[in-house]
């Protein structure tokens, strides 16, 4: 196997883990200093996931992935059909 394959195999998928902002945990109802002692928003991360539900974005503590928000998203999550959105009357 050459070097690009083996890197590529080793890479792998990946899930882009966004920042939350304090604004936003705010928002969520999350009392950093109540909820949870010694963390900052930068401990916190928001992603999709999929489970027996479906899929959803959720908004987790990472170190102890703890939920914090639950979305609900598209049926078929990052994946778009190419009909979505056309008005066939």
């Amino acid at each position: 196997m050459s070097t690009a394959e083996d890197d590529r195999v080793r890479t792998g998928l990946s899930v882009i883990r966004e920042e939350v902002t304090d604004a936003e945990l705010a928002e969520l109802g999350v009392d950093l200093v109540g909820d949870f002692p010694g963390s900052t928003a930068a401990d916190f991360r928001r992603y999709p996931v999929l489970s027996e539900g479906g899929w959803f974005v959720v908004v987790k503590h990472q170190p102890s992935l703890r939920s914090v928000s639950r979305e609900a998203w598209g049926l078929l999550g990052p994946i778009a059909l190419a009909s979505t959105g056309l008005d066939i009357a």
